[in-house]
C-alpha cells in the first residue's frame, strides 16, 4: 500500500497545478518514439554494488481520443520495451556472493499533458528478470528466471520537441526478488 501510495503522489501534485495553454498532447504522439536513459535506487531489500542503469523505448499508438473543454485533445497510449542492469549481494551481508539482473519488460502507458511541456503518465508492465551469481572468481553457469507483473508512474519535462528530464516510479508485484528500481531519474528524447 506504501508504494501505491508513493506513486500517485505525482499525479496530485499535478492536478493541482492550474493548465496553461495545453490544447493537445504533444510528446506521446501517435507514432512517435521515444528513448529514456535513467539511473535508479536499488530496490530496498537489496544491498547493490551499483545504481540501476535502464533504457527504455516507447512508441506512441493512439493519442488525442479524450476531448475536454479544459486540456482540448488530449491523452496518449503507448507500447514499448524497459530493460535495467544491476548487481546485488545476496540478503543483507556483502559477504554473500554477488549476482547481476537484468529485468527485461513489455509496458504499456496512458499519458496525459496536464500543463504544457510536462507529460505525467503510468502503466502496466510484464516480463522476466534473469540472474547470475558469481562464486568467488568463477562465475555460476546457470541463469536463473523471475517473472515481473507491475506498475509504474512517472513525469517528464521536455525542454525540446526533442530532450527532457524523467523521474519515474516502479513496482514490480510478482517478482520474488523485485529487481524493478523503485526510483529512477534520467533523460528522455522524443523522435
Amino acid at each position: 500500500m506504501k508504494r501505491f501510495l508513493l506513486a500517485i503522489i505525482p499525479f496530485f501534485v499535478v492536478l493541482t497545478t492550474s493548465a496553461s495553454n495545453v490544447e493537445k498532447i504533444q510528446f506521446a504522439n501517435q507514432g512517435d518514439f521515444s528513448l529514456g536513459v535513467t539511473i535508479g535506487i536499488p530496490p530496498e531489500s537489496k544491498i547493490a554494488v551499483m545504481p540501476t542503469y535502464s533504457i527504455d523505448g516507447m512508441w506512441g499508438l493512439k493519442e488525442g481520443f479524450a476531448k475536454t473543454e479544459k486540456f482540448g485533445e488530449n491523452g496518449a497510449v503507448d507500447l514499448g520495451v524497459y530493460a535495467n542492469l544491476t548487481l546485488h549481494y545476496h540478503g543483507t551481508s556483502c559477504e554473500k556472493d554477488p549476482y547481476w539482473s537484468i529485468p527485461i519488460a513489455i509496458r504499456s502507458g496512458f499519458h496525459w499533458e496536464f500543463v504544457k511541456k510536462l507529460d505525467v503518465y503510468a502503466g502496466l508492465q510484464g516480463g522476466v528478470t534473469l540472474s547470475k551469481t558469481w562464486h568467488g572468481v568463477k562465475v555460476d553457469s546457470d541463469v536463473y528466471t523471475d517473472g515481473i507483473l507491475g506498475m509504474y508512474a512517472g513525469v517528464k519535462w521536455m525542454f525540446t520537441k526533442v530532450f527532457g528530464v524523467k523521474a519515474e516510479y516502479s513496482v514490480d508485484w510478482l517478482g520474488e526478488k523485485n529487481n524493478m528500481p523503485p526510483f529512477a531519474g534520467g533523460v528522455t528524447f522524443n523522435f
